[in-house]
């Protein structure tokens, strides 16, 4: 697809609209959390949210297929397929924290290949079109150049999908590798905050696709390594995710296999 650029900067300005709206919906006490499930929060912002970004895909890509956490909707990746998290970290931003963003990925050929996330505070927002490069506020990112893993910093998500048990062994065997261990609330900002070099990695065993279609591109355009999440049945069922500094690419993917 030659205009990813053009679709690329069309989700970067729908998710910083998308989350200005949402911290205006939450400063007017739409931000009151209920459950899912487990540890999984969502607020009267997320469906708000999702809905004002289908609105502005419809109209600016009209007839294109969209997945989204809360409203669902297709997830046959021939593409073109928006998919996209209103809020991704709802728990931070239902507490009043400022570790959340809004996620935009767009797939094609069942891949993800352009995307953006915004956060609105820190006002930052991070994009990418495969073969295009990553940017953060429009200046190029690049990937740590961290070559030894005892001086890294690796962050893990963590998923009730997965047993626990597994969860404790991969951290584990982070800190045995002598990294320092994070864990934010947010697989999105976590992945993109590895593209970015603020993190030497982001680790999750199991991660949904509105989670990471746009990241994913932007950890690949900033030169990481990747575990290839956007494979297999990725779309409908999600897959485990590892992003990081190049050289430690290796270990990585052993430790996600702890």
């Amino acid at each position: 697809m030659t205009d990813l650029p053009r679709r690329r900067d069309a989700a970067a300005a729908i998710a910083v609209e998308a989350a200005a709206l949402a911290a205006r919906l939450r400063a007017e006490g739409g931000g009151v959390a209920s459950l899912k499930g487990a540890q999984d929060f969502i607020t009267e912002a997320d469906g708000a949210t999702e809905r004002f970004i289908r609105d502005r895909l419809a109209r600016d890509f009209p007839g294109e297929a969209i997945l989204g956490e809360e409203m669902g909707g297709a997830a046959d990746g021939t593409g073109p397929l928006w998919v996209l998290d209103p809020i991704d970290g709802t728990s931070n931003f239902a507490r009043g924290g400022d570790r959340w963003c809004v996620s935009i990925g767009l797939v094609m050929g069942g891949r993800a290949v352009a995307g953006a996330i915004a956060r609105h505070a820190p006002a930052e927002i991070f994009a990418a079109a495969e073969g295009h490069g990553a940017t953060l506020n429009g200046a190029p990112i690049r990937a740590a150049p961290t070559t030894d893993i005892g001086r890294a910093i690796i962050e893990c998500g963590w998923s009730l999908r997965v047993p626990i048990a597994r969860f404790h062994r991969m951290s584990e065997a982070v800190m045995a590798a002598g990294a320092g261990l994070r864990s934010g609330g947010s697989g999105a900002l976590g992945l993109v905050e590895a593209a970015a070099g603020r993190l030497d990695a982001y680790l999750e065993l199991h991660i949904n696709a509105w989670d990471a279609a746009a990241a994913i591109v932007i950890a690949r355009e900033a030169g990481c390594w990747t575990n290839g999440f956007d494979g297999g049945d990725w779309l409908a069922s999600g897959n485990p995710v590892g992003v990081g500094a190049p050289a430690l690419g290796a270990r990585l993917a052993a430790l996600l296999e702890a």
